[in-house]
């Protein structure tokens, strides 16, 4: 065993010793989504929107009665002619917003009173602006309508109401989730319903309980980007980093990511980083110190690998997440025999580190599940 060199160490303890990190980022990690993906724009909206039930003639009538019809729809040109079709479903990207249409109807003949409409909306809000009229009992002016009631509705009404479906509060950008919250389920749900209630009173004051639900798809979709922060760690405290019975320096450096879109649910973040050898002599050991990271380095080719993971139960409630933000701690040792014969009084180290994000998407084939950055 070589003889442990204190004057070299000692040499060495007045020369400020500089790690620098200069951060590469690969092109797919900040590349722009393109239409390639099928993530994006009008086609995977269409392509989903052409599997949802059409509003056909005569699905607006409610049981009971002749007298009382209601309807709840999308508008989607789905044959291309340039007209608008009813469909009960449609298929936006988190943070925009589609108009629901919901209409009343009361023929020739009697009234409807106690009427409500109730959104039951599994995964989305409905932001509506609905102030009180003849018709309308309150205001209805919130992010997130439930219900709406109805003052008596006369015969000869035509009462057309909208709202704007979203897939939370748009308010706070940290909110624009809100509705999907941390069930991966809620990226493509079709137990949405519209439901009306109400007495239908007819021309001879007999009177006809209502119930009329329509049923509703909704869909989701995002994407992931990420970004790599350039960090630059400068040690002048060498004395402090030598490890005089493993004969080593141990330095360390932090890696730190971020996903910058705040949409999807993230399942994962990767991280590969080279970690470069010091005049000729490998690391001896390279340790991730996160807890909550796993990572692996291959001592052959110098790379090292980190994964951060969440877990979902079967139910698809997220259990463990995975933050937005990461940092990552790393400790590297070299051997002292790296430093012994040094004449520089500055040592530049450059780690290039590639990463991505993953995220879980609407699972339906128009989409990318799960979305990779």
């Amino acid at each position: 065993m070589r003889p442990f060199n204190f004057k070299g160490v000692f040499k060495k303890i007045s020369i400020i010793f500089m790690l620098v990190l200069l951060i590469f980022v690969s092109y797919l990690s900040i590349r722009e989504v393109n239409d390639d993906d099928l993530i994006v724009g009008g086609n995977s909206e269409l392509l989903r929107a052409m599997t949802y039930d059409r509003f056909n003639d005569g699905d607006e009538k409610v049981e009971g009665t002749d007298n009382v019809e209601f309807s709840a729809f999308f508008l989607r040109d789905i044959d291309g002619d340039g007209y608008g079709d009813k469909i009960k479903g449609t298929c936006k990207e988190i943070g925009t917003e589609d108009t629901l249409y919901m209409e009343i109807i009361v023929q020739s003949a009697g009234y409807l009173k106690n009427g409500k409409i109730q959104i039951n909306g599994k995964n989305f809000y409905l932001q509506a602006s609905l102030p009180k009229d003849n018709e309308l009992k309150n205001n209805y002016i919130d992010n997130n309508v439930k219900t709406i009631e109805f003052e008596n509705l006369n015969n000869g009404t035509q009462k057309m109401i909208s709202g704007m479906v979203r897939s939370g509060d748009y308010t706070y950008s940290s909110n624009k989730a809100r509705a999907i919250g941390n069930n991966i389920n809620n990226y493509s749900r079709d137990d949405n319903k519209i439901v009306l209630t109400g007495t239908y009173v007819d021309e001879n004051e007999n009177e006809i309980e209502i119930r009329k639900e329509i049923p509703l798809e909704m869909d989701w979709y995002g994407t992931v980007r990420t970004s790599i922060t350039n960090t630059n760690q400068d040690y002048s405290d060498l004395d402090k980093r030598i490890n005089e019975e493993k004969s080593a320096i141990g330095l360390a450096f932090e890696i730190r990511t971020r996903e910058e879109n705040n949409r999807l649910l993230l399942s994962k973040n990767h991280v590969e980083a080279i970690i470069p050898e010091l005049n000729g002599y490998k690391p001896t050991s390279v340790i991730v110190q996160n807890a909550d990271a796993s990572f692996d380095y291959n001592p052959e080719t110098l790379k090292l690998t980190i994964d951060k993971k969440s877990n979902v139960n079967e139910a698809g409630i997220i259990t463990s997440s995975i933050g937005r933000s990461n940092t990552y701690m790393v400790s590297v040792n070299y051997p002292i025999e790296a430093y012994d014969e040094t004449e520089k009084s500055t040592v530049g180290l450059v780690v290039p580190v590639e990463e991505y994000y993953e995220g879980y998407n609407n699972p339906n084939v128009e989409f990318n599940n799960p979305y990779k950055s």
